[in-house]
């Protein structure tokens, strides 16, 4: 049995919860979490992150904002614990390259949650690329339109200030650019554009376009744009010698809707994300994959892909 250690409030309780009580050799033994202050679970409640690594935890779970998650990671390099976290490292690359490098140093088994990475339609086009289905990739372009409630609410929050590992830089293409490289290997950055917006006399980045590369002369277009309302819309198109694929979904959940539609011979065939009815936020099925696969997980290089994006994105 694998005891858990889970740190911190909203993603912690939606999205990693429902998928540790599905693991039946996890054991949720603490939940460290300010804002929970009731228990009717098995699980213990703490308040402290520190105390977490007194008691007999075989796994620690980080759901916290970029600054506190470089601090447990720097406390973990005494104690060398198991430990997910999530993107970006820390608030900034360069305080992310060197915890990284400490990490590494003291061979800490250590993963982190890229979304997309672990999706089946994600892993489906992986494949194709690498086994030249449709030839050789020629150029990509990538769209994702999004709700930021903290903008719209005109919040000053971590989530909002770039400095403090947030903003749509470090949140949403910090997943683009690292996907990016799942595909295609490393990419460079070698332009941008952005556009801002006002809250409370201080300014915030509400839409960013990259022109990128990769050292096969791979071009690509990115862009991320906050919206008002409605659903978000990711849209995906990747260019080859012998036709394209288009990987898209346009839903309020992030995972749930994609669909690829791959064109070769003059037609395509078209594949539908299977939804999984276990978990109601669609986030929850990747981590399920993610936290499964943690012991088999090639090392460090989920880390590296976020390492790297961090490294690009640090430029904008």
């Amino acid at each position: 049995m694998t005891n858990i250690a889970l740190v911190g409030a909203n993603f912690a309780l939606k999205g990693y919860i429902p998928a540790i009580k599905k693991i039946k050799k996890f054991n949720l033994k603490i939940l460290c979490s300010r804002s929970q202050k009731k228990n009717k679970n098995d699980f213990k409640i703490e308040n402290n992150w520190k105390k977490i690594f007194i008691d007999k935890i075989d796994l620690i779970i980080l759901a916290v904002p970029p600054k506190i998650q470089f601090k447990i990671l720097k406390h973990n390099l005494y104690y060398k614990k198991n430990i997910i976290i999530e993107k970006p490292i820390s608030n900034n690359y360069l305080n992310s390259k060197k915890i990284f490098e400490q990490i590494k140093k003291k061979k800490i088994k250590i993963d982190i949650n890229l979304t997309f990475i672990n999706h089946d339609l994600f892993i489906k086009v992986k494949k194709l690329i690498n086994k030249k289905y449709l030839g050789k990739v020629r150029k990509f372009e990538i769209s994702w339109d999004f709700v930021s409630q903290d903008l719209n609410k005109r919040l000053i929050t971590w989530k909002t200030k770039e400095k403090d590992g947030g903003g749509i830089k470090n949140i949403f293409l910090t997943h683009v650019f690292s996907y990016c490289q799942f595909f295609f290997g490393k990419v460079h950055l070698k332009r941008s554009f952005i556009k801002k917006t006002k809250i409370k006399n201080l300014t915030f980045k509400n839409y960013i376009k990259c022109e990128v590369n990769n050292k096969k002369d791979v071009s690509g277009l990115i862009q991320i744009n906050t919206k008002k309302k409605g659903n978000q819309r990711h849209h995906i198109k990747i260019d080859f010698e012998l036709g394209h694929i288009i990987l898209y979904t346009k839903s309020k959940d992030w995972t749930k809707n994609f669909t690829l539609k791959i064109f070769k011979n003059n037609k395509y065939t078209i594949l539908k994300y299977k939804k999984n009815k276990d978990f109601k936020d669609g986030r929850s099925v990747q981590i399920y994959k993610m936290l499964k696969n943690f012991q088999k997980q090639k090392k460090y290089s989920n880390l590296n892909y976020c390492l790297n994006s961090e490294k690009e994105i640090a430029k904008i």
